[in-house]
């Protein structure tokens, strides 16, 4: 006898409405980050122009570059653990103070490595020393963040959506109230004193938002010690996460470098407004499918729905960033305008190019996600390096050649790993791939994508398409206001 309310067509999927309510929760945070971003790009761009911002790019891809080594992957392997133990305690306590130590040591150790090369360090980003005390600001913040990013994964794997969006909006907001007065005061100097203050912030916010998760549990942290055989667990899964991390930005880190020595300071400030708007979207396209998608292929990887949900997973993931790519491509001139400074609109043909890599991501993680959730680490550190090497040859080929263009065309290229390679490897361990369905609603993004470059903005009528689309095929699901998996 079938239940009621039972759906046989959307049997093993992500419900549309569960998956978009749970996206928009975790996008209030991306929201609150962008906003962020936005008024910190315009207090960069009024205050310290391209030549400083590129500088400041230079010191922030560093930090970044050196965040993914010190906490030794201990990021979606401390969800998959706290996941898969969730209803055991004691366990989920065992992780989180094990991977906590180990987050705090590492970068302590980290900062006794690197203070006392901080000039070194300065003049290898910028061509000058006289930037590291700076360098030295950055590297005191490590070990708060890094417990912070900890507590986050943690959030993550108990899937604790709204405290964990919570504590990222108090913390984007409190950054903010420190970044402002601190820069417009200080200049390079009060940014990077900005960073240190966040870390206390940051570390105490998630801490207590960490706490308020085990009161409302009914958990008590306590008899629990540092546990060897945890730190080996986390370990062995941190050092696929740490390698990968470690390729990823140090991709980054190298095409910006060779940017700002070939093309010069200004040029790397330029590319600084393209990567910065495509981050803003990616970190929250990589924020839900963490959060939201992950620990529910690791729920059902052994029910033989990935199929289902991987699908399900991109129709989603299409409906929701598709109109935002659009409108980040139609309206690129006056968001550069608005967000940074008539000063850098030179960057605005480089949009397009950039969104067409993101585009290109956003198809193939949506099914590669699953590859480390499934243990096949392996693979998922080949899509990783796959894409990042690339990007390195063709960048170091191109950039002397064609000039700042290059930089955003070797990063589109170098992104069709994720949907080639990605795809190609779920197929083989696991059978999943596309269906007709998303392989036709994946052909009409990029239309929409392509398209949205259209003059007098016209390309904006293209934005509500594709929801529209997915909205007609998940039509059943919508009225029927329910979702098998989430209820099983």
């Amino acid at each position: 006898m079938r239940r009621s309310g039972h759906h046989p067509e959307i049997e093993g999927r992500f419900g549309l409405r569960n998956f978009v309510r749970s996206a928009s929760v975790l996008s209030l945070n991306s929201l609150v980050s962008f906003a962020r971003a936005v008024i910190t790009a315009k207090l960069f761009a009024v205050t310290l122009g391209p030549s400083a911002v590129g500088i400041l790019a230079q010191l922030l891809n560093f930090s970044a570059f050196v965040s993914v080594i010190i906490p030794l992957g201990l990021t979606s392997g401390v969800a998959k653990m706290v996941a898969e133990k969730s209803r055991a305690p004691r366990d989920v306590s065992r992780v989180v103070l094990t991977a906590s130590l180990l987050a705090v040591a590492s970068a302590l150790a980290m900062g006794i490595l690197l203070a006392p090369a901080a000039g070194k360090i300065s003049e290898t980003l910028t061509g000058t020393s006289r930037y590291g005390v700076l360098v030295l600001l950055i590297v005191a913040s490590f070990p708060l963040y890094n417990l912070a990013s900890v507590v986050s994964y943690v959030l993550q794997g108990l899937a604790e959506v709204q405290r964990l969006t919570r504590a990222n909006i108090i913390t984007a907001a409190l950054s903010v109230l420190l970044l402002i007065p601190l820069t417009a005061t200080y200049g390079l100097t009060g940014a990077m004193v900005a960073v240190l203050a966040t870390s206390f912030v940051q570390a105490g916010i998630f801490v207590l938002m960490l706490s308020r998760t085990y009161a409302a549990r009914a958990w008590k942290f306590a008899d629990v010690r540092f546990d060897r055989r945890t730190a080996r667990e986390l370990l062995a899964y941190g050092g696929i996460v740490l390698i990968g991390g470690v390729v990823l930005w140090g991709s980054v880190l190298t095409v910006r470098t060779l940017t700002v020595r070939v093309l010069g300071e200004s040029s790397n400030g330029l590319y600084q407004v393209v990567f910065g708007m495509s981050t803003q979207y990616i970190t929250m396209f990589m924020t839900w499918m963490s959060a939201y998608v992950f620990p529910r292929v690791i729920s059902e990887r052994h029910r033989g729905k990935l199929g289902e949900l991987l699908n399900s997973a991109l129709r989603a993931n299409l409906a929701i960033m598709v109109p935002i790519l659009v409108v980040s491509v139609a309206l690129r001139d006056p968001l550069i305008r608005i967000f940074y400074s008539p000063a850098f609109s030179a960057a605005t043909p480089l949009i397009p190019i950039q969104v067409l890599g993101d585009y290109a991501r956003i198809i193939g993680w949506s099914f590669a996600v699953c590859l480390f959730a499934i243990g096949r680490t392996r693979s998922h550190l080949a899509v990783i390096a796959t894409q990042s090497v690339t990007w390195v040859l063709l960048a170091f080929l191109m950039v002397p050649i064609w000039g700042l263009t290059a930089v955003p065309v070797s990063y589109a290229i170098s992104f069709l790993a994720y949907p080639l390679l990605g795809i190609a490897l779920v197929r083989h361990w696991v059978g999943a791939a596309p269906d007709r369905k998303s392989l036709l609603l994946a052909g009409l993004g990029l239309a929409c994508v392509v398209g949205a470059g259209a003059p007098f903005y016209t390309g904006l009528l293209l934005a509500p398409l594709m929801p529209g689309v997915v909205y007609l095929i998940n039509r059943h699901e919508l009225r029927a206001g329910h979702n098998p998996v989430a209820s099983r």
